[in-house]
């Protein structure tokens, strides 16, 4: 066997002794804990002993006090005739047998039993235990039990004596003192005095019984806390010494104290691997030892990380992917150039550029191809700028462009070639891609000095050209920031719109261009914001989507609106159908049809009484999937309608194939039918082709004579609108609805307001 053989075997060998040490020590601290908590139980068994004994006595002292109090109840009676000493004899003895508790508010002079727990018992309402129930479950003996079941039969045998005596003189006729005293020598003669004492003499033997036992628990027990006391403390020695010994052991297999291996760790922990860690001979396998050889290794490894490092702080101002700079190192380029255009009276220009729906690219083709194209993209953006210039990849599909002493005109050219440039086709793998970018642009020093405010302008410029149409720049203007600014307090503001009130319904009736009746109406959601006052849903319905709220607002409208007409049609009101608009996002749930008739069963509506309104942009968006989500509403009973129909661009092939019944005219085809023959020619087609397909068709925004002769001459079905009556609350509508009932002969002209 070689030397380092020899020498790792003893080293093992030290190793195990400590391990044996140590866990010889383990197990003497495991049997100390056990040896501690088994004279900890047997001092428990010494207080449980004396606390059954106390219990005990407490018992059989009230079974004693309740015979006590029974006598004297039944003696005063007897003399007085009083009731009230009738009624405590019955209640004590109600007590004792378990039929009733005594109340636990009364404070009286009498006997009041006890729980094993020592508190009264509670009227609960449920099955009462008697006193005798309570001594047999107080931990006593079958010998002791039975000397106070004995002692109980003798009161139960001296309480007939005293019923015998109570109803002497409860009989009614002459010779009342006679009986009474007749009752009295009852309740004092011999023969009750040996009732008496039988009580007493088994109550007495079981107090006996009681002691004798409960001195015997406590002297067994005092033995074994004794004997345990002297095992603990031996255990304690034990562990000590063990403890002493695993110590030694300890220090031969670190090869030095705790303290010289932590000072030495210490210091390879703060990159200390320059000095010698030095070793005791014969301690070469050692904890020190290992740490020796550590330290050695660590040194040749810190060289190569010094020449690495220069490497990786290079690295660090730049984009892996895209090799562009990235942000720290555009925070840099950015400070500099400020504080060079600041003393030379200079302007320059930071663009924020974002790639169109390039999400598209990454969900379509994945993300290996979406970063090539930017790396394409971060190439030709390169390109484009001069030397002095700086492009940098902001972070996913942004990025931000510094030109510097650049004013508003040359802003503008550096975008347009942007937009041009980015804008040719991507070879990218096997598939040729056109991508489109949006621009915002901020231009210092009146959009801001530094780039934290020139980021946010450029920022929401940028949104401002994507809401636009995308495809564009867009220059920052203080009422893009008021506009962000009023957004973000919409959108704060609707967090908490329904929890506190803030929102409403009104309802807009829609009535027949036949017969001037009632078809239904339409429920229209109010916001009045407790700072800005009233908004107008075209305001505040666009922030609700895009921050996702619109679908607790959404569902909120759906169930109060199904809620209102099922109490409007148990209050008698003819109201057909209730109309409830649906945004994009809630027609794009998944569980959309199962939620609708969820509220529905909830609102106890039939489905046949709710319209669901869907504009045609929403239901051309995807049409595959729109007809699919219809015919399962349709299915369920939910009439659903087009709404804004015309402003759209539907295709005859899907709109043939979708499961509505009706068309709504949008009222910007309505408000000057009365003059403009473009109008009227589109409501013609309009409503020419919705009875070719079978379809219902209402016009909304009504508002004149002129305007409601053309619909019902032209063969439109249904109006709504300010001719026939203004969107109400419920309240409103309720009575609108009833007065029109009341005179069902009026014109609908006496209904304009």
């Amino acid at each position: 066997m070689s030397t380092g053989q020899t020498g790792g075997a003893r080293e093992r060998g030290k190793r195990s002794e400590f391990t044996r040490s140590l866990r010889i020590a383990l197990v003497l601290v495991v049997a100390l804990i056990a040896a501690f908590a088994l004279y900890v139980e047997t001092e428990r068994r010494i207080d449980r002993a004396n606390e059954r004994l106390h219990l005990s006595h407490q018992l059989a002292d009230q079974l004693r006090m309740s015979s006590e109090d029974l006598t004297r109840a039944a003696r005063s009676y007897v003399q007085t005739g009083e009731t009230i000493y009738r009624q405590q004899f019955d209640d004590i003895l109600a007590i004792r047998e378990g039929r009733e508790p005594r109340p636990v508010n009364d404070h009286g002079s009498y006997w009041e039993p006890v729980t094993v727990e020592g508190k009264p018992v509670q009227t609960d309402g449920g099955r009462h235990e008697s006193l005798l129930e309570l001594i047999g479950r107080s931990g006593i003996s079958e010998p002791e039990y039975r000397q106070l079941e004995l002692a109980k039969n003798n009161s139960d045998a001296l309480t007939r004596i005293e019923y015998a005596a109570m109803a002497l003189v409860d009989t009614p006729g002459p010779n009342m003192p006679e009986r009474r005293q007749t009752a009295s020598q009852m309740l004092h003669d011999g023969v009750y005095r040996q009732a008496k004492a039988d009580i007493m003499r088994p109550i007495a033997s079981f107090h006996d019984q009681m002691d004798q036992r409960t001195r015997r628990e406590v002297t067994e027990a005092t033995q074994i806390a004794t004997l345990t006391r002297l095992v603990v403390m031996g255990l304690g020695v034990a562990v000590l010494l063990a403890l002493w010994g695993s110590v030694r052991k300890l220090r031969t297999l670190l090869g030095g104290t705790p303290d010289e291996v932590h000072a030495h760790i210490a210091r390879l922990g703060q990159g200390n691997f320059r000095e010698e860690i030095k070793i005791e001979p014969g301690r070469k396998n050692s904890v020190l030892g290992w740490l020796s050889q550590t330290q050695q290794q660590l040194h040749q490894l810190d060289l190569g990380r010094r020449e690495a490092s220069a490497q990786l702080a290079q690295l660090a101002d730049f984009d892996p992917l895209t090799g562009l700079p990235n942000r720290r190192l555009l925070q840099d380029r950015v400070d500099t150039a400020l504080s060079h255009a600041g003393r030379h009276g200079e302007s320059l220009a930071l663009m924020f550029l974002d790639l169109d729906r390039f999400k598209n690219i990454n969900d379509t083709l994945g993300h290996h191809l979406g970063d090539e194209l930017l790396v394409q993209v971060a190439q030709r953006l390169k390109s484009t700028l001069r030397e002095e210039d700086t492009v940098c990849r902001h972070g996913g599909d942004e990025f931000v462009l510094l030109c510097r002493g650049t004013d508003a005109n040359g802003a503008a050219q550096v975008a347009r070639k942007v937009l041009s440039l980015a804008a040719e086709h991507y070879r990218v793998g096997s598939h040729d891609l056109a991508v489109t970018c949006s621009i915002g642009i901020a231009i210092y020093p009146s959009d801001g000095n530094s780039l934290e405010t020139l980021s946010m302008s450029a920022d929401t410029a940028m949104y401002r050209a994507k809401q636009a149409g995308r495809n564009d720049f867009r220059f920052f203007k203080a009422e893009m920031q008021t506009q962000s600014a009023r957004t973000l307090q919409l959108e704060n503001g609707l967090r908490r719109a329904l929890e506190l009130g803030q929102m409403y319904l009104e309802y807009q009736p829609q009535c027949s261009l036949h017969n001037d009746e009632i078809t239904g109406v339409e429920a229209l959601l109010r916001w009045n914001h407790p700072a800005l006052g009233p908004l107008s849903p075209v305001e505040f319905i666009p922030v609700a989507e895009d921050s996702g709220q619109i679908l607790e607002i959404g569902e909120w409208v759906l169930r109060t609106a199904c809620r209102q007409l099922r109490a409007w049609q148990l209050a008698g009101l003819a109201i057909p159908r209730v109309a409830v608009n649906l945004s994009a996002v809630q027609f794009r749930l998944a569980n959309l049809p199962e939620r609708v008739s969820e509220l529905l069963e909830e609102a106890g509506l039939s489905p046949s009484c709710l319209e669901l309104e869907l504009t045609e942009s929403v239901a051309m968006e995807n049409p595959e999937s729109a007809i699919q989500v219809m015919e399962n509403l349709s299915l369920r009973g939910v009439q659903m309608s087009i709404d804004d129909f015309g402003t759209g661009y539907s295709s005859l092939n899907y709109l043939k194939r979708l499961r509505v019944y009706k068309l709504k005219i949008d009222k910007s085809f309505v408000q000057d039918i009365a003059s403009d023959q473009d109008d009227r020619a589109i409501v013609r087609a309009i409503v020419s082709l919705a009875r070719s397909l079978g379809y219902l068709t209402i016009a909304e925004g009504v508002e004149t004579p002129a305007q409601q002769a053309f619909l019902r001459d032209n063969g439109c079905d249904e109006m709504q609108g300010y001719y026939y009556s203004k969107p109400l609350r419920a309240d409103g509508l309720e009575a609108f609805v009833r007065s029109r009932q009341l005179d069902t002969r009026a014109a609908p002209d006496r209904a304009k307001f």
